[in-house]
């Protein structure tokens, strides 16, 4: 069965169980949706997608992967839009980011990132968690 025709059905099925607003849908039901169309999933965006998701800018990752910036554009949009946009760290790297908030004066999410090569997003997702850490 061919991809439209499995997310056309899928489509129909959710109707049928749920109604005819999108908006009462579960979650997991409309995500389902969404990755009928989901590109390939091939070693390199898995790389690709691994690196957006610790934080790598798209300057940074189109340079080491050979990629144009406008494609990592769209391929962190598509995972923002699918929930998937779930940012990650390494020990190794709540360490460095500790580091750089502790020894910067006034740091804010914008300089921390630059000084790591990193997305502000990313960074402000990390600071996050530290305090979360700190206060538990």
């Amino acid at each position: 069965m061919s991809s439209n025709k499995k997310m056309a059905a899928e489509i129909r099925a959710a109707y049928a169980n749920y109604g005819n607003d999108p908006d009462n849908w579960p979650k997991d039901v409309k995500k389902e949706i969404r990755g009928q169309t989901k590109d390939e999933h091939t070693a390199e965006n898995k790389i690709l997608r691994h690196l957006i998701l610790h934080g790598y800018t798209n300057k940074y990752i189109a340079q080491e992967r050979s990629k144009k910036p406008q494609y990592l554009q769209q391929l962190r949009d598509r995972m923002q839009r699918r929930d998937e946009l779930n940012y990650q760290a390494t020990p190794d790297e709540f360490v460095q980011l500790k580091y750089n908030v502790k020894h910067m004066n006034r740091p804010n999410n914008k300089e921390v990132a630059s000084v790591m090569g990193r997305d502000k997003d990313w960074v402000r997702c990390m600071r996050e968690k530290l305090r979360e850490a700190e206060n538990v």
